[in-house]
């Protein structure tokens, strides 16, 4: 066989392959998943499998490179399905209306991304998630988190919430231009104090400065959170300081009703889409160098689509959580070999097992 030939036996990068116990375990996960969903009043949808891709192109940025692009019969750039909230988005402004909302949407479903070796090894290829759409302030914030840590606590994994908000990003650097901005939030990512600091002493002063930088620098519980912005009440401006309180209350409303084993306050969280208007979080395992799920608040996504209404959800990777709850979603244990002089007889035996809800081979 030749090398080329050996080449196309392999799976191309970018795909993969779900067998057997594995498959099994997967389906039993998004089956539990989708329950979950339903109980809390959110119902499934689909997006198409690809779209068109200028009308997204503004919302890709740096992660343009990662899409598959392809071209259909009638010569018309298509994109293949790497973000299901884009598409999503579109699809839901399309053909909603006023009196639907709110509407309470989830889904699980592939998608495709040119990844690296190494991160292609993590199967990051299947995306579930759940949005509220036409619903704004707190209740729906605190909704979505709660649904979030639902999930975590239903299926038996331990992680941390790490909360953030993009908009103090945009309060606190609104004197920076698009450039100076990217830069910032690089900075800020990469917990690049000094560079972080010189960008903003440029347009403000240094003690200004001083506090915003260590403000981004910042992880903390609530109370911790708290004494820390007090510090600086008088250096911060009045809708900055109130979007950092925002943080505190919805923080404080989940351990009130018990829904936050661990949520970390932390504003080098500022968002891992463009798209994002308010608060932002990702949800990391020990572990794990990457977060297992992200979301936030997007006001303003749906409106480039013809329907303008305020929206959160999350988005999160399940595969790289299967393998954790490996023993509870196992194949099950109680299968019955049923054996009859014929096959006829073996058959009919196996019926009366699965009739009352048992597993039966012949």
């Amino acid at each position: 066989m030749t090398d080329s030939r050996k080449r196309y036996l392999q799976v191309p990068q970018g795909t993969e392959g779900v067998h057997l116990e594995e498959a099994y375990r997967h389906r039993r996960i998004t089956q539990e998943l989708y329950q979950l969903f339903t109980q809390w009043g959110y119902l499934p949808v689909e997006t198409p499998v690809f779209d068109f891709y200028d009308i997204y192109e503004p919302l890709l940025r740096s992660s343009a490179r990662d899409v598959y692009r392809l071209i259909d019969r009638e010569g018309d750039l298509l994109m293949l399905r790497s973000d299901i909230t884009l598409f999503l988005a579109k699809q839901m402004g399309l053909w909603l209306r006023e009196e639907d909302l709110p509407t309470r949407v989830c889904y699980a479903d592939t998608i495709l991304r040119h990844q690296s070796a190494e991160d292609i090894s993590k199967n990051e290829f299947f995306q579930t998630g759940a949005e509220l759409i036409g619903k704004a302030g707190s209740e729906a914030d605190l909704e979505v988190l709660l649904l979030l840590e639902s999930i975590f606590m239903e299926i038996g994994v331990t992680t941390s919430i790490h909360l953030g908000s993009h908009q103090f990003l945009t309060l606190a650097l609104k004197e920076l231009n698009e450039t100076e901005l990217k830069e910032a939030v690089q900075a800020i990512r990469n917990r690049e104090q000094q560079k972080l600091h010189s960008l903003i002493e440029a347009h403000t002063s240094p003690r200004r400065a001083d506090v915003i930088t260590a403000l981004f620098s910042f992880i903390g519980n609530r109370e911790e959170f708290s004494r820390e912005i007090l510090r600086y009440d008088a250096i911060l401006q009045n809708e900055e300081m109130e979007s950092l309180q925002y943080l505190t209350e919805l923080v404080e409303q989940m351990e009130e009703l018990g829904y936050a084993r661990d949520v970390r306050i932390d504003l080098s969280e500022v968002g891992t889409q463009p798209y994002y208007t308010g608060i932002v979080f990702q949800v990391y395992q020990a572990g794990l160098d990457d977060a297992v799920a992200s979301g936030g608040r997007y006001d303003k996504l749906l409106s480039r689509f013809g329907f303008d209404c305020p929206s959160v959800g999350f988005s999160m990777m399940l595969r790289k959580i299967e393998n954790q709850v490996a023993e509870r979603f196992g194949l099950p244990e109680d299968i019955v070999k049923v054996e009859g002089k014929t096959f006829a007889e073996a058959f009919r035996a196996a019926q009366q097992i699965r009739e009352k809800g048992g597993i039966a081979i012949q």
